[in-house]
This record gives structure tokens, sequence and C-alpha cells, in this order.
């Protein structure tokens, strides 16, 4: 038997179509919920693991690679033909491409990832995050200070905060430093089909497209009034492109 973390999982274990949902920092896996029954309404299985330092998960270290490395038995397990990940969810997903098997393609689609960010404004980051775990907010007020939430929304990012590790969050910024993982991009080959989505950047701006033109082969889509939580605000939005991923993966005979 396989040993894998702890994950939330929509669908039979016996479909023949699988997605691997990763979250973001100071999330966990119930942060899919709506996405995650959306495709399994198309006939998916989907697993979304509790990251490292996440959902009482205890680690050492927290590079990206590390998180990318400890996700490598649910590849043993299954072959995903979808794989999405949130933020810092979509930096490991980026990561995971050096254990995925050529012989089966994947779709992927990487939601707000921060691709790259100077120091500067990773050590204000560092700060909101551990402030959030410390000075835990109540969902009412998550769902005060998000209009487009779902009341199941702020209770899964209050329960977020309340799992997450303080230790995680500054281990993740000290160990990956300088905060660069735009050459991963250039692992994506003719096996894979990248999508990014960003939120809209009047509202929130850490993945500028202008990062990304160096990359043709990726896709890019921005979410017109969505925040960095777009998994809540828009989550249909995830799934369709999602869907044109995966349809672009099979035209093109992968």
């Amino acid at each position: 038997m396989t040993n894998v973390p702890s994950a939330t999982t929509w669908g039979s274990p016996s479909a023949t179509k699988h997605a691997l949902l990763l979250h973001g920092l100071t999330s966990s896996s119930h942060t899919w919920y709506r996405v995650g029954a959306s495709l399994a309404a198309k006939g998916y299985f989907v697993t979304a693991p509790n990251m490292l330092g996440h959902g009482l998960r205890v680690s050492t270290d927290y590079r990206i690679s590390s998180f990318a490395e400890d996700l490598r038995p649910y590849l043993e397990e299954r072959k995903y033909s979808l794989i999405i990940g949130h933020s810092l969810g979509g930096l490991t997903t980026l990561a995971l491409f050096a254990h995925l098997p050529p012989s089966h393609p994947t779709a992927i689609v990487l939601v707000d990832p921060p691709m790259h960010v100077s120091k500067e404004v990773i050590d204000a980051a560092e700060a909101v995050f551990v402030d959030s775990c410390i000075n835990v907010k109540p969902a009412k007020v998550y769902g005060a200070e998000n209009p487009l939430w779902a009341p199941e929304d702020s209770i899964y990012r209050e329960l977020g905060t309340r799992l997450c590790s303080v230790d995680a969050i500054q281990g993740v910024f000290k160990h990956n430093i300088p905060w660069s993982f735009l050459d991963l991009l250039n692992a994506a080959s003719k096996e894979w089909k990248v999508t990014i989505l960003a939120a809209d950047p009047a509202i929130y701006n850490v993945c500028p497209f202008e990062h990304i033109q160096p990359y043709p082969h990726v896709r890019t889509v921005t979410v017109t009034g969505a925040g960095h939580w777009i998994q809540y605000e828009f989550p249909e939005v995830i799934v369709e492109e999602a869907m044109k991923t995966v349809i672009e993966l099979e035209r093109a005979g992968c």
C-alpha cells in the first residue's frame, strides 16, 4: 500500500480520469470544494492533498522542491490527466514536472502563481501570512471583507489559517530565496499544456503577464473582477479553463 499524505477527495476512485488539486499557503484541501465537486461531476476522481505545514502536517524543509517530493506518492499511485495548483500550489505543480511521466500527457492550470517576487514584497507577504495565523480572523470577518465568497469559503479560509503552522510560513519564505520560479516553465514540453489564470491586476497583481511573455507555450488568462482567491470567487472559471486546457492537449495529440 502506498503511504500518501492526508487529502480530500471527490468522485469515484474507479473513474478513468484523475485530477490533482494543490492548495496555497495558509489554506487546506477544502479550498477546492467547489472545483473538486464540479470536476467529479465531469467524471474525474479528484484528490486534493494537504500540503506540508498545513492540516497539522509538520516538516523542517519547506523548499518548493520538497513540497513536490512530498507529493510523489500520489504520482506513484495514479496517473493524472489534470493538475491544478493555486499560488504556492501552482509553484509546487511546476516542480512536479520532473516527476510526471512523459508517456501520460497532463493538462496544467496554475491559479495566480507568484512566479517572481522581490525580497521587499516577500518580506511584507510573510508578515501578513504570519499575522493571519496568529490573529485568526473569524469566518464572518472574511465574509464581510470578501463579498464574492460563499459562507463555506469563509469557513474554509478560517480553517486553513488555524491548521497552518507559523513555522511553515516562515520556512516557505526563508527556504525559497531568491523567490523566482520562472525557469521552471522551461520544463513544460509537448507532453503538457499549461494555462495560467491570474487575478485582475487592478485588484491583485502577484502574477504580471510580462513575466510570462518569454514563454509563448504558456496560455494566459486574466480573470476579470477576481482577487487572489479565484477558487472562491470564480470556481466555474477555473473549471472552464481547465477543460479548455484538457481539450487543447487532446487536440495536440499528446
